[in-house]
């Protein structure tokens, strides 16, 4: 592939679609292996729409490649300031000025740090009004806005010279409050007439869903002699389960309940929904969990017995389980992974196993340039853990988001939500 798929990337980015951008790159994903710039705009894309997890993967694999860059120096600071990590955040901002003393970002996120006196409240206020984006990578002005104000200044003068030769200027002409963003998004991810009319993509033969055996089939309706050709899926729904099924899950996003909207989305997407919809359902994905959950505020939590029957449908989910640690081990690189027993926090009923693996970037932390373990993990006390699920073949892990600990006693707190 040419240099021309970044540069159509960038340009995409600077027009604000984020999605489309991340769309673009994953599909390229096997063309640049190793490309700085290539995860440089994957990171500063997933940053823009929220997804914290898969910006900073991405920004973590640009800095193997190279270790410096103000684009990169500013969004892994931005994100280790929604994380509470000021002391490195403030590292990456210093590393910035040293290379560029008049960056304007890093002045004004510097100063708020120094005004906000490490308080976490601010700093998730600022997260949830979006004035955090100010803080992150500059990405230019939106050539599609130049270009509207070149089209409404012709049009304006346009209306002004026809009023002096009418002789008629009297009222000024209505100007329409925008839609704002987020309004705009969700009128578009509605499903058009067409797609209402004719929701699925024709016949398709189910496969077994893993540990539940065979699917019921209704291949007695097929057209005979199509079996062979036909695609699988893992869900055969009609044409009202697809519809209903969809405008649930685009009103559970409006509701803001996104892990209960990505179970439903992940149900559209392996069933025999139109290309359409699916494409729609992938744009709602992207436009989900904007902050990321934390302990006693996880909305629709789904059990163990749940997940276990159908990875697949809780694949990407968050869950928050309670239970004991078994076989941990602790990697040279900082990775931590255990078992966590589910359901067995107070040695009555064991639920099931699970493994579960903390990255490097939650376990350690770096004080005064060295790396220090901030997670110190112990099997005779109960544990409760946030995570992603994550399908695995026919079963599934959970990557640790947080871990908790009681530190005295043996029992853990109950949250308050």
């Amino acid at each position: 592939m040419t240099q021309s798929v970044l540069q159509f990337a960038r340009k995409l980015m600077r027009r604000r679609k984020f999605s489309r951008v991340i769309h673009l790159l994953e599909s390229e994903r096997k063309h640049y292996n190793g490309s700085y710039e290539y995860y440089l705009a994957l990171g500063t894309s997933c940053l823009y729409v929220g997804d914290y997890g898969n910006a900073w993967k991405h920004y973590a694999n640009a800095r193997r490649i190279k270790n410096q860059g103000t684009e990169l120096n500013l969004g892994q600071a931005v994100i280790l300031l929604i994380r509470g990590d000021i002391g490195q955040a403030v590292q990456y901002y210093l590393d910035v000025q040293s290379v560029n003393p008049n960056n304007v970002i890093a002045a004004e996120a510097l100063e708020f740090i120094r005004k906000s006196n490490n308080n976490s409240d601010l700093i998730s206020a600022y997260v949830d009004s979006g004035k955090i984006e100010r803080f992150y990578p500059p990405l230019g002005i939106n050539p599609d806005t130049i270009r509207n104000c070149v089209f409404v200044g012709l049009l304006l003068g346009l209306c002004i010279s026809a009023g002096v030769v009418i002789g008629y200027f009297r009222t000024r002409p209505k100007v329409e409050k925008p839609v704002d963003p987020k309004t705009q998004f969700l009128q578009d991810m509605q499903l058009s007439e067409g797609e209402k009319i004719s929701p699925s993509q024709g016949y398709y033969r189910p496969v077994p869903v893993p540990g539940q055996g065979s699917v019921a089939s209704d291949s007695q309706d097929w057209p005979a002699g199509e079996q062979a050709g036909m695609p699988e899926v893992l869900t055969q729904l009609s044409d009202a389960e697809i519809k209903s099924g969809y405008e649930k899950a685009l009103d559970l996003v409006i509701k803001e309940r996104d892990n209960a909207a990505h179970v439903e989305l992940n149900r559209i997407l392996r069933s025999n929904a139109a290309d359409s919809i699916k494409a729609k359902a992938n744009d709602l994905l992207t436009s989900l969990y904007k902050i990321q959950p934390a302990f006693g505020t996880l909305r629709d939590n789904f059990s163990y017995k749940q997940v276990v029957q159908d990875p697949g449908l809780y694949d990407g989910c968050y869950v928050e389980w309670k239970g004991r640690i078994a076989n941990p081990v602790q990697a040279e690189d900082g990775n931590i992974s255990f078992d966590l027993l589910e359901g067995y926090d107070t040695k009555v009923v064991l639920e099931g196993i699970v493994r579960v693996f903390i990255p490097e970037t939650l376990t350690r932390q770096s004080i005064d340039g060295k790396m220090v373990s901030i997670v110190k993990l112990d099997t005779e006390k109960p544990v409760r853990v946030l995570g992603i699920v994550q399908q695995v073949g026919d079963t599934f892990i959970l990557n640790g988001v947080s871990v908790n600990q009681p530190v005295k006693g043996d029992v853990l707190e109950e949250l308050s939500r």
